[in-house]
């Protein structure tokens, strides 16, 4: 959003390409003198030309098993149009592998089908989905994950999958974990994308170091104590600034902090017109606060990839990840010198003092297809069983990254036998660790997100600088939010 976007592979596998694990492996950046320059707002929604109502797919048979459903079904000509956030530059590493895969499983049901994959990158899809609809362009499918569901769902962009999707994907697609509200539906319970995975979320820390500096990794499940133990692995490494907050967009800023509001049972942007979530909200602003001084003075220019070059050689020793980590790892740390078993350990994220359940927690969120009003309406069947079959387990693990595909009918063995490096064993064991041990809080995002996270940067930049303290945040940030949640609610 500031400078150069950086897609979702750019933060995974950034500018110097290095294959199937391709990623950014040049110099670190400089400090710098200030920050990034804020990008101009996106239109509101309300300026978007009036679109035709959605019109609901044709139904689905009930097609009992996969197998029986892989045949011809059309030999019409029909062309798909999917907008992904696979990276534009290079969209070889692993990701060729899975479009090549869904491809030919699709065109045994169209034979005369056409796939049109439109590789955006994920630091431009929530704005172009927007955009796509807006302009009313004829793109059948998006890509993203679940945080910008509650908006698209409020500005009516999405067409309900529901009664929609083949028997054998309602069978095993949708377990437990991933059933309302977890699955990242629409707060009216309607379901809205067909997820490809879950990515499992929390702060990745080198165990190394901790040993180091005596901090048992217990004590750091709260605030103060996960506070207490950076310092002292400050004091003991000589890493004086042993966290990275992804301070150089604003994007990525909200991604670093978002969890830590929900740590005291809120949501960033959680404002109400009563003022009951001051203490808490205020609670969170001065714990992140905390993490901004302990910080290096060139977060203001990182977003993900330099934080996780920063991590894996070992400039910081801690900071806010996800599943999808150990392929970056791998690639920016090819000898596993610092992404290993023995030196790197995944820590919940921190309970606060306002929080419910006094307890550590791990987040996720999902990832996955959605169907766009602006599909045409010859192209819904064809399009829906697109989604269906690219978040069909055996394609998903077709899938680059550490992403744990959301469906019944797999294990982690038998996701191994498919997994493009096998020493990921490891790491979807301390993840599963991790998840057995703690609660699970499932991040949906926040009503009016897009245009709250662009109206927080500046003030995020000026509380790291010290320029406002958490109590002058939380005013500003009230003040420049209540607006905009009370414009959502109305469009």
């Amino acid at each position: 959003m500031k400078q150069k976007r950086l897609s979702r592979r750019d933060f995974l596998k950034t500018s110097l390409l290095v294959g199937g694990g391709a990623v950014l492996a040049g110099c670190k950046p400089a400090a710098p003198t200030a920050a990034p320059e804020q990008p101009p707002a996106a239109p509101p929604p309300t300026e978007a030309p009036a679109a035709p109502p959605p019109t609901e797919a044709p139904a689905m048979p009930s097609d009992a098993t996969l197998e029986e459903w892989l045949k011809p079904v059309t030999q019409d000509p029909i062309e798909i149009r999917i907008a992904h956030w696979f990276d534009p530059n290079n969209p070889a590493e692993h990701n060729q592998e899975l479009m090549d895969y869904a491809t030919a499983q699709w065109k045994k049901r169209y034979p005369n089908g056409k796939i049109n994959w439109e590789l955006i990158g994920w630091g431009e899809i929530d704005q172009k989905t927007p955009a796509f609809v807006m302009a009313n362009e004829p793109v059948d499918i998006t890509y993203n994950w679940g945080g910008a569901t509650e908006n698209w769902c409020n500005a009516g962009f999405l067409v309900p999958l529901d009664g929609q999707m083949p028997k054998w994907w309602m069978d095993t697609r949708i377990p437990d974990i991933l059933k309302p509200p977890a699955n990242d539906l629409c707060s009216d319970g309607r379901l809205v994308m067909a997820a490809l995975g879950y990515e499992n979320q929390g702060l990745i820390i080198r165990k190394d170091l901790m040993e180091q500096a005596g901090v048992d990794p217990a004590s750091m499940g709260s605030y103060d104590g996960l506070l207490a133990g950076l310092r002292k692995i400050a004091e003991k490494s000589g890493i004086a600034k042993p966290y990275a907050l992804k301070m150089g967009a604003d994007y990525s800023v909200m991604d670093s902090i978002t969890f830590f509001w929900l740590s005291n049972g809120l949501t960033f942007g959680d404002f109400r017109e009563d003022g009951s979530e001051k203490q808490a909200w205020i609670e969170a602003a001065t714990f992140v606060k905390g993490l901004m001084d302990l910080s290096p003075e060139a977060c203001l220019n990182w977003n993900w990839s330099e934080c996780e070059q920063a991590y894996a050689t070992g400039e910081i020793a801690a900071v806010e990840h996800g599943t999808w980590y150990f392929g970056v790892g791998r690639a920016l740390d090819p000898d596993g010198k610092i992404v290993n078993a023995e030196k790197t350990t995944i820590l919940p994220y921190p309970y606060g003092p306002s929080s419910p359940q006094q307890s550590p927690f791990h987040s996720f969120s999902c990832t996955g297809f959605y169907l766009l009003k602006t599909s045409p309406e010859k192209n819904r069947r064809a399009a829906i069983d697109l989604m269906a079959i690219l978040s069909e387990t055996r394609t998903v693990w077709h899938h680059s990254d550490g992403t744990i595909p959301p469906t019944t009918d797999w294990t982690s063995a038998d996701r191994l036998e498919f997994a493009y490096d096998k020493t990921i064993e490891w790491w979807w064991k301390a993840w599963e660790d991790v998840v057995k041990a703690t609660r699970t809080i499932p991040y949906q995002g926040f009503l009016a997100r897009d245009e709250i996270t662009g109206a927080a940067f500046p003030q995020m930049v000026s509380l790291f600088r010290s320029e406002i303290t958490p109590e002058q945040l939380y005013t500003q940030m009230r003040d420049l939010a209540l607006p905009l949640i009370q414009a959502a609610k109305a469009s």
